[in-house]
């Protein structure tokens, strides 16, 4: 697991971390709370083909600042896009 809410999903993989989804999550979601978390704290949620549009677009509505990678990747820092 990534250190998200993605669990043990089907055949060993990890699960999606939309509330009631089952299925395989194939996404990371890399995100931060600029307000509480400085440059170096990286929160991941895991997701699904449906759902990683979903989570990644809760997340910038509240301003949290978002990177989306394949589930194996891992990602340093997550910064604002504009700054990128």
């Amino acid at each position: 697991m990534l250190g998200g809410l993605g669990l043990d999903g089907p055949a060993g993989g990890v699960q999606c971390s939309r509330a009631g989804c089952a299925e395989t999550a194939v996404h990371a979601v890399h995100w931060r709370n600029p307000k509480i978390h400085g440059l170096e704290r990286v929160k991941t949620w895991s997701a699904c083909d449906e759902h990683v549009g979903f989570l990644a677009e809760f997340l910038r509505a509240r301003d949290f600042p978002v990177v989306v990678t394949p589930v194996d990747e891992t990602v340093e820092r997550v910064v604002p896009e504009e700054a990128r």
